[in-house]
């Protein structure tokens, strides 16, 4: 008997309505397995985008950055989402997707996608992953939303946001039940870290993420040699102020590889 999917999978899990080269519709539904506060949590929401872009593009190129933008939140109604591709390179494609609830008159989610077929060049990285316990000697902290129970986040820097002196922090991160790592899993566990506004604000305040950027490093090998193993999110704040805040993180794997560099830019709501 075949193992049932992946409850990630099932949340992006889209049906193909009307696909022609260039673009493409498809039909999903608002899963219970990863709800937040409002709709569902918002790296499902950026995979879903990346996943239909991914299913419009085929077979070879790779995703290769992803801006997915927040314009409302999402309700529990089934969802279209719709992608278009805007031009076709020597090495790249560009593409473009949203998603729309019902009658709504916007996308909720909107997105553009850049993919490409990697090739063997010149390589490189700056900088090391920060030294940090292992994810094993690490407590879990579990958000208390249900996509909390489905992604498992082990503080193991500067761990206590609300009696800290810096908005930098880091985590280890995995899907729970052993869901091994790809393009899209990355897309979504880059939205994990903790809010940074709660590490200067020291306390819980209103928040949403209005665009989210996503530049993937990782090979196939890369992947491979993660499996379903924990990643590492080293993350910070550059500046907040006027009702917004950025949020950089670099993702590595737990030997060391770069997997994944992301930046958030972030409304909140908190008195001086």
């Amino acid at each position: 008997m075949a193992d049932a999917p992946h409850s990630f999978d099932r949340a992006i899990n889209l049906t193909s309505v009307d696909v022609a080269p260039g673009r493409a519709r498809y039909d999903g539904e608002i899963t219970a397995d990863y709800q937040n506060k409002i709709g569902p949590f918002g790296g499902v929401g950026a995979a879903l985008l990346a996943q239909g872009m991914q299913q419009s593009v085929g077979e070879g190129p790779e995703l290769i950055s992803i801006t997915a933008d927040f314009l409302t939140g999402m309700t529990e109604d089934p969802i279209e989402v719709s992608a278009i591709c805007h031009r076709v390179g020597k090495s790249t494609e560009f593409w473009a997707a949203s998603i729309k609830q019902g009658d709504a008159p916007s996308p909720a989610l909107r997105a553009t996608g850049v993919f490409s077929k990697r090739r063997d060049t010149l390589e490189w990285t700056e900088g090391e992953m920060p030294d940090a316990p292992p994810p094993q000697d690490c407590e879990r902290f579990q958000p208390p939303r249900t996509w909390g129970e489905r992604i498992e986040i082990r503080p193991a820097l500067n761990t206590d946001f609300f009696n800290s002196d810096s908005t930098r922090n880091a985590l280890w991160v995995r899907f729970a039940k052993d869901r091994p790592l790809d393009p899209i899993g990355l897309v979504c566990l880059a939205d994990t870290p903790t809010p940074r506004v709660f590490f200067t604000a020291k306390r819980f305040v209103p928040l949403s993420t209005v665009s989210m950027s996503v530049y993937l490093h990782a090979s196939a090998e890369d992947y491979s040699n993660v499996g379903a193993d924990y990643v590492f999110i080293d993350a910070y704040a550059g500046r907040g102020g006027g009702g917004f805040y950025d949020q950089h993180a670099r993702i590595w794997s737990r030997s060391g590889k770069l997997l994944a560099t992301t930046q958030q830019m972030v409304w909140y709501k908190a008195e001086k």
